[in-house]
């Protein structure tokens, strides 16, 4: 019986201890969260900056594709150089269609 009274207030004693030794979880948590959600938002922008101009560089493929395959040229090396180099193989394709036109205008007018 004497163990009995005297265990119990040391265990209690013991658990307020223990609850006094550890920061709450109210004080510790919301600057970590709130700098969690500002990485969350900057990485959403960054996605999106990203889709936008893998976009942009999928129609620039996707456009040296069908002016290559419209000209007897191969449409998927035309894809892909477009993909990786986009402004310059628009321009190079252009100018080569436009030297196939030049050259077929001569053959007409022979």
């Amino acid at each position: 019986m004497k163990t009995r009274l005297f265990t119990a207030p040391l265990l209690g004693l013991l658990l307020l201890g223990l609850g006094w030794s550890q920061p709450s979880f109210a004080q510790t948590e919301p600057a970590g969260l709130s700098n969690l959600e500002n990485r969350v938002v900057k990485l959403e922008h960054k996605a999106r900056a990203h889709a936008n101009e893998g976009a942009a560089l999928f129609l620039f493929g996707a456009f040296c594709a069908l002016r290559a395959q419209n000209t007897g040229r191969n449409p998927w090396l035309w894809f892909f150089l477009g993909l990786l180099f986009s402004v310059i193989t628009v321009l190079v394709l252009l100018s080569k269609n436009s030297e196939d036109r030049k050259e077929k205008a001569r053959g007409i007018a022979k």
